[in-house]
């Protein structure tokens, strides 16, 4: 049986508002085309991200990244400092109609991120098989993302090291999340993988991994493609509309 094509961008670093809006130039042309699309991406500079639903007047109780550079996300959930991290993006075709996020999605997603640490030899577990972790949310009025819990949060030593969020369009439900590699100075109270094991992981191989296992989990055949130069474009056009746009980052 012949898989069908999914599309797999290419890790690379980008700005804050780059990465946002490449995100959501991406959703659009999955609206379109119904290609499964998954995206591995870093951060140029450290950088500040505000939940969708967040008052930017919140952003000033945290001290530690109130140097950083700002930029508002179109998913909800707290803030997030991104700095020493791995992010992804998967965005898969939904029916026309559907509403609203999938449970299931980000529980398949986070078991197939949790499959890729064991495979470097890191184990982590989703927050409800932790002690104190049947109670499903905790924390929830936190303002840092990673001091919230979820039920499947992936946890590490009690620390929250995977979490994600969602954003339904017209035809399609993009889940992005971060997975902390190592504390950053603007958020030094939140330890990454390297900082809670023993051994250094290497990025690459989790994304390999990742990758593989996502590909299983929807029976398709990943192939890498990376941006047209029409997809830059159309990033740039959003960019200016949303995301870097103080309008949007101050809305609330």
């Amino acid at each position: 049986m012949t898989l069908p094509i999914g599309r797999l961008v290419p890790y690379r670093m980008f700005s804050g508002v780059e990465n946002m809006s490449l995100d959501h130039m991406l959703q659009e042309s999955v609206d379109q085309s119904q290609q499964m699309t998954l995206r591995f991406y870093g951060w140029s500079k450290p950088t500040l991200s505000l939940g969708y639903f967040q008052s930017y007047q919140e952003r000033n109780s945290h001290g530690p990244s109130g140097s950083v550079l700002s930029v508002r996300r179109s998913t909800g959930g707290g803030c997030l400092v991104h700095h020493h991290e791995l992010t992804y993006s998967l965005i898969i075709p939904q029916d026309l109609g559907s509403i609203g996020p999938r449970l299931d999605l980000y529980q398949q997603v986070h078991h197939c991120i949790r499959q890729a640490l064991k495979y470097v030899g890191v184990l982590v577990k989703p927050f409800s098989q932790t002690q104190g972790g049947q109670c499903g949310q905790r924390n929830c009025d936190q303002f840092l993302c990673f001091q919230r819990r979820t039920a499947d949060d992936l946890i590490l030593n009690g620390y929250k090291v995977v979490g994600s969020a969602q954003r339904k369009s017209r035809a399609s439900l993009l889940q992005h999340g971060s997975l902390l590699l190592d504390s950053s100075q603007y958020a030094f109270e939140l330890p990454g993988v390297n900082d809670l094991v023993t051994h250094s992981v290497d990025f690459e191989q989790i994304m390999v991994a990742i990758a593989d296992n996502l590909a299983d989990l929807f029976s398709v055949k990943l192939r890498e493609a990376d941006f047209l130069d029409q997809e830059i474009v159309r990033a740039a056009e959003i960019a200016d509309q949303r995301y870097g746009n103080e309008r949007w980052l101050h809305r609330r």
